[in-house]
Formats: C-alpha cells, structure tokens, sequence
C-alpha cells in the first residue's frame, strides 16, 4: 500500500490545504496525477474558485453576464494540485 499526501492549492495566500489518501502499490503516477488535479478543483470550488479553463464551455452572453457581476474573478488558473509519497519525517503534522 502506498500512503499519499496531496497539496491543493486554490491560488490564494491562506486557501492552501493537505490530504492523505491510502492507494494500492500499483497506483501509477498519472492517476495520482488525475487525483491531485480533481481534488484541488474540488478545494477551490469550496472558496467558490474555479478554473479558468471552465470558461470555455460558457456562452458568450453567459461570459458577459459573469464579466458585468464581477463573478469572472472567481475564475483563475493558479489553482494547483500535487502529490508525494508519505515521509514521515516530512510529512507528520500536515494532516
């Protein structure tokens, strides 16, 4: 079994958070990967951040309206998600 810690990132100072998470050995990087992404959109959506690249599956009126409310803010490519095997010596007191 291997014991993974996840970094997420909302892009914002004091938005930052760690998870643990416990996965077979044959896990492979890019799931880990896939994992660490989701979970950090899931964390931003908490502070009602989302990734820029949403912005693309929304209408041009949809834009102009998010534009004129100041919701387009919300939205932001600083959002970061990221993993490492558990080092206790490292990793103790993060979660």
């Amino acid at each position: 079994m291997r014991k993974i810690i996840f970094f997420l990132s909302a892009g914002f100072a004091g938005m930052d958070a760690h998870e643990s998470e416990v996965y077979p050995d044959d896990v492979t990087n890019e799931e880990l990967d896939d994992e660490s992404w989701e979970r950090a959109v899931q964390h931003a959506e908490t502070y009602g951040i989302y990734p820029e690249a949403d912005l693309e599956y929304i209408s041009d009126e949809g834009l102009k309206e998010l534009e004129e409310s100041g919701e387009i803010d919300n939205y932001t490519h600083n959002i970061e998600g990221w993993w490492e095997d558990y080092v206790p010596e490292k990793h103790d007191g993060l979660i």
